[in-house]
C-alpha cells in the first residue's frame, strides 16, 4: 500500500509545474548546515501573512496562479512567513483532498499539485518560512477522529518529507465542533499527540505547532495544555505554540458596526502576556507564533480609510508582538479582512505598509469619519 501511495504521490508531484517557472519549481532552496530549533526558526519568521480563503474554502479557485502574486507582493514588502490554511477532509469544489473518515490523502486530486506548487514556490524564496495546517475539518473535529488525523498527517508528512525546516506543520486549526463549542480538552490532547507521533515518525526535526481550543484564544492554551504530555514532554526543541488574536472582538470581528472603539494597549498586549506566561511556565521557553490577527473592516466599510484600524496594524507586530519576540501572520482573506486582492493581484489599501510600523493616515485624528460603518 505504501509503495502504491508513494508512486501516486510522485506522479502528482511531477505534475505540479502548472505554469510555474523553473525558479518556482525549485523547492528546498534554503541551505542550512545544522538543524534549527523552533526558537531559532521563530526568530527568523518575523512578520507574515495568511493565504486566506484560498486552499481552505471555495471562495477562490485553488490554483498556484492565484497564490503566486500574493506571495510575491508580501515578500517584496519584507514579510518572511506565510501561513497557508488547507482544508483536507471537507468537500471543496466538488472533491476532498483526503477521505473524511480515514484521513487518507487522495494523491490523484487535481488540487493537490496546485497546493504543493504554492508551498514550494514560497519555500524557494530566501528566508521564507511556510506554515501549513489542517484547517476546517469539521467532521473530524466533531467526531474526535484521531485515526483520521493521524493518517492525514502521515500522508502530509510523506508528501513534504524532503522539504527543509522552513516548512512548518500546524496540527489543527481552531478545534471546535460544528455547533461552535470547544472540543473536549482531553480529546484535543489525544488527537494532537497522535498527529505529533505521525509527523515525528517521518520528520524528526520538523517544527510542529500546537494550539489551544475552540478559537485558539490565548487563554485556551493553559486549559488544553497543563503540561506537554504527548507532544514531546517538554524535551522536543522543535515544538512551537500558537494563538489567534482577535481581541476585542467588538472591534476586530466582522459586522460589528462602527470601528471607533477606543481600544487600548492592554487590549493588544494582555493576550500576548497570557501566552508568554504559559510558554515560560509550561512550555519551558517555547516560542509563540500569532498565527492569525486582524480586523474585519470590509464587512462594514467600502474602503479602508479608518485611522483607528491603521493604528492597530501599525502597533501590533512592529511594537507589541516584536517586544515579546512573537512572529505574526496577519489574517488576509481578500474579503472582510482584506489587504491584497486575488482578483486585481495587488494591495487594495496600505495596511501591509502599516504592519511595518509606518503608514499614511487620512487626516490626523485616530477616530476619523471613515471609521463609521456605512
Amino acid at each position: 500500500m505504501y509503495s502504491k501511495i508513494r508512486s501516486t504521490m510522485m506522479a502528482a508531484m511531477a505534475a505540479f509545474a502548472v505554469g510555474a517557472t523553473p525558479a518556482a519549481a525549485t523547492a528546498n532552496a534554503q541551505e542550512t548546515t545544522t538543524s534549527l530549533t523552533a526558537t531559532e526558526i521563530a526568530e527568523g519568521m518575523g512578520k507574515g501573512f495568511n493565504l486566506g480563503q484560498l486552499f481552505e474554502s471555495e471562495q477562490y479557485d485553488h490554483t498556484f496562479a492565484n497564490a503566486r502574486p500574493k506571495i510575491d507582493a508580501y515578500y517584496e514588502r519584507g514579510f518572511r512567513n506565510v501561513r497557508i490554511p488547507v482544508t483536507w477532509t471537507e468537500e471543496l469544489h466538488g472533491t476532498t483532498l483526503a477521505d473524511p473518515n480515514t484521513g487518507e490523502v487522495n494523491f490523484d486530486n487535481d488540487r493537490l499539485p496546485q497546493l504543493v506548487a504554492a508551498v514550494d514556490y514560497a519555500l524557494s524564496k530566501p528566508g521564507m518560512y511556510v506554515v501549513i495546517n489542517a484547517h476546517h475539518e469539521h467532521q473530524l473535529k466533531d467526531d474526535g477522529n484521531a485515526a483520521a488525523l493521524t493518517q492525514l498527517w502521515t500522508d502530509i508528512s510523506t508528501i513534504f518529507a524532503d522539504r527543509d525546516q522552513y516548512l512548518i506543520f500546524e496540527i489543527l486549526n481552531e478545534p471546535h465542533r460544528i455547533d461552535k463549542s470547544p472540543m473536549p480538552a482531553e480529546t484535543l490532547r489525544d488527537l494532537s499527540a497522535k498527529a505529533y507521533d505521525a509527523i515525528r515518525a517521518i520528520s524528526p526535526e520538523r517544527v510542529i505547532i500546537i494550539g489551544g481550543n475552540q478559537w485558539m484564544a490565548a487563554e485556551e492554551m493553559a486549559k488544553v495544555w497543563p503540561d506537554l504530555t504527548g507532544v514531546g514532554e517538554g524535551k522536543d526543541p522543535y515544538v512551537m505554540a500558537t494563538f489567534h488574536h482577535y481581541s476585542p472582538w467588538t472591534f476586530h470581528g466582522d459586522h460589528q458596526g462602527d470601528l471607533d472603539d477606543r481600544w487600548t494597549a492592554a487590549d493588544m498586549i494582555t493576550p500576548m502576556e497570557t501566552m508568554q506566561k504559559w510558554a515560560e511556565d509550561v512550555g519551558g521557553g517555547m516560542p509563540v507564533y500569532i498565527g492569525e490577527w486582524g480586523t474585519g473592516w470590509q464587512s462594514v466599510l467600502p474602503t479602508m480609510q479608518c485611522n483607528n484600524v491603521r493604528r492597530w496594524y501599525q502597533e501590533f507586530d512592529h511594537d507589541a508582538a516584536s517586544s515579546f519576540n512573537m512572529p505574526t501572520a496577519v489574517w488576509d482573506d481578500g474579503g472582510w479582512f482584506g489587504i491584497f486582492s486575488y482578483q486585481t493581484r495587488q494591495f487594495t489599501n496600505n495596511l501591509a505598509e502599516c504592519i511595518s510600523g509606518q503608514c499614511e493616515w487620512t487626516g490626523e485624528k485616530r477616530i476619523n469619519s471613515a471609521c463609521k460603518a456605512r
